[in-house]
């Protein structure tokens, strides 16, 4: 009788271990993949932007030289100097509600436009799919959108 005890005792502990080895084994490997993300996040080298925000009625506001990683988006890069509100949806990406603020009503909303050697260029994808590379200026215009696509140029 007591042969058949010690031996569930030991099946037991051997059990235990094993399930705490497992744990132990998932609980590592879990921190191992949280700490290569991060690590690859921030191994990414600093580049520069100037981003613009022009609200109605105002000048264009630069922040120059921006500092932002390799691979930032103009979305991720706004945010670094604004206060932006807005909605993600995963196929057509953020849709802005505000920057600074200063919210779409009637026929305005927030458009961006970059430079690039034939000028200024009106962004055609959303905010948070478009890269920005190192020293582009892009700005955010709140303007009248009712003469799309004839709307005015930075």
């Amino acid at each position: 009788m007591r042969h058949s005890s010690t031996k569930r005792t030991y099946l037991f502990i051997a059990l235990a271990l094993l399930v705490w080895g497992s744990l132990a084994s998932l609980v590592a490997g879990y921190y191992y993949i949280i700490y290569n993300d991060l690590s690859a996040k921030t191994q990414k080298p600093i580049i520069h932007v100037n981003i613009g925000i022009k609200n109605e009625n105002a000048a264009i506001n630069w922040f120059n030289g921006t500092s932002a990683r390799s691979g930032d988006s103009l979305l991720t890069a706004t945010l670094l100097v604004s206060n932006v509100n807005y909605n993600e949806y995963p196929i057509s990406g953020a849709l802005i509600n505000s920057i600074s603020n200063v919210a779409p009503h009637g026929s305005l909303f927030w458009m961006w436009w970059t430079h690039t050697t034939y000028g200024w260029s009106l962004g055609q994808i959303a905010s948070d799919k478009y890269i920005m590379g190192d020293g582009e200026p892009c700005v955010w215009y709140f303007e009248d959108t009712s003469n799309y696509p004839n709307i005015r140029s930075p």
